[in-house]
C-alpha cells in the first residue's frame, strides 16, 4: 500500500464518504464490523445513499465488508489514513508526502512531507497488525477487556504513546525529533538530515556520539522517568549537518519505575554500546556505563 494509492483514493472522496468513514471510526468503539442499520441510523440518510457510499469506499480498499448474520464494515489502513491526512490538511499542518516511504517497518511506514508554509516535516504511520503480541500486551492495561478492539485502534495508541514520550524527551532538552502534532495513528515531526546509525561508517568522533546518546539515555531516565525500551543502532539517526546522533522510534518507551525499566535500560545501553565496540573499535565498559546512568537514583 502507497501513500500514491491513497492519495489518489482520497481524491475521489466527497464530504459524505468521509462522514461515512468517520461514523464507521467511531463505531468501531463498540464494534469490530460496524453493522449497517448503525451507519445508517447514526447518518440520517437513507440506506440508499449510505449503500452507494459503502459500494465506493470498499472497491476503494478503504473499507472492508463483512457478511454474517448481519452485514457490517470495518474500516481498513487505508480509510484510516485517508481520515487522518484529512484532518491534517485542514488543520494546515501538511500540503505533500513523497510517494515513497523513507522508512518501513513491522509497525510503520514513514514518509517524508512538506509543511503548509514551507519546511520539511516527517509523517509516521503506525500499522500494528493482530501479531504485534508484545504491543498489545502493553496496550492491554490501557484498554481492558474490550475483545473488540481493532488493530487500528492499536495503532492509535501506539501513535499517541510515542508523540507522548517525543514531547517529555524535547521539553527536557534531549536529542530527538521536534514534535509537531499526532492525529489518529499518525505522528507528524520534524524532518531530520541525516542516515540511520546502522548505516554510518565513519563518523567524525566515534566517542563524542556515543557519549551524546548515552548523556541522552541517562537524562531521560534520571531527569524525565522514562526508558526508551527498544535502542540499537537501528533507531539513532546522525544527522549529516552537525554529526548529532537523535534518539527515534519511541512507541515502546516505558516509565522508570515500570517492571523490568532496569533490564531494559540495560539492554539499550548493551546495544548501543556492542555497536560502537564492534563498528568503531571503541573501548567501552557496559556495567560501568549502566552504573553511569542509574546512579544516585532511587
Amino acid at each position: 500500500m502507497s501513500i500514491r494509492n491513497i492519495v489518489n483514493a482520497y481524491d475521489q472522496l466527497d464530504a459524505f464518504d468521509l462522514r461515512v468513514l468517520r461514523i464507521i471510526e467511531i463505531g468501531h468503539r463498540k464494534f469490530e464490523f460496524v453493522p449497517l442499520d448503525v451507519i445508517v441510523n447514526w447518518s440520517k440518510k437513507p440506506e440508499e445513499l449510505i449503500g452507494k457510499s459503502l459500494r465506493r469506499l470498499n472497491s476503494l480498499g478503504m473499507v472492508i465488508r463483512y457478511r454474517g448474520n448481519y452485514t457490517g464494515y470495518r474500516l481498513t489502513f487505508m480509510g484510516y489514513d485517508a481520515l487522518a491526512l484529512h484532518t491534517l490538511a485542514k488543520r494546515g499542518i501538511v500540503e505533500a508526502l513523497s510517494p515513497t516511504p523513507i522508512g518501513v517497518g513491522k509497525e510503520s511506514d514513514v514518509y517524508a512531507g512538506d509543511a503548509i508554509g514551507g519546511g520539511k516535516i516527517v509523517l509516521k504511520f503506525h500499522r500494528l497488525g493482530r501479531t504485534s503480541f508484545r504491543q498489545i500486551k502493553r496496550f492491554r492495561a490501557w484498554i481492558g477487556d474490550r475483545r473488540h478492539i481493532t488493530w487500528l485502534y492499536e495503532s492509535r495508541l501506539s501513535a499517541h504513546t510515542e508523540y507522548k514520550a517525543l514531547v517529555l524527551a524535547y521539553n527536557a532538552g534531549l536529542s530527538v525529533p521536534k514534535p509537531i502534532t499526532v492525529n489518529r495513528h499518525t505522528v507528524v515531526m520534524s524532518y531530520i538530515n541525516g542516515a540511520l546509525l546502522s548505516e554510518v561508517n565513519e563518523v567524525d568522533d566515534a566517542e563524542d556520539v556515543y557519549w551524546g546518546i548515552i548523556e541522552d539515555v541517562r537524562k531521560m531516565f534520571r531527569d524525565v522517568g522514562v526508558v526508551h525500551g527498544d535502542l540499537s543502532e537501528f533507531n539513532v539517526m546522525i544527522s549529516l549537518d552537525d554529526n548529532k546522533p537523535y534518539i527515534i522510534d519511541w512507541p515502546q518507551w516505558v516509565p522508570r519505575n515500570a517492571v523490568g525499566a532496569l533490564d531494559l535500560l540495560h539492554k539499550d545501553i548493551l546495544n548501543v554500546t556492542r555497536f560502537f565496540v564492534r563498528r568503531f573499535g571503541l573501548d567501552v565498559d557496559v556495567e560501568e556505563v549502566f552504573n553511569y546512568v542509574i546512579g544516585g537514583v532511587e
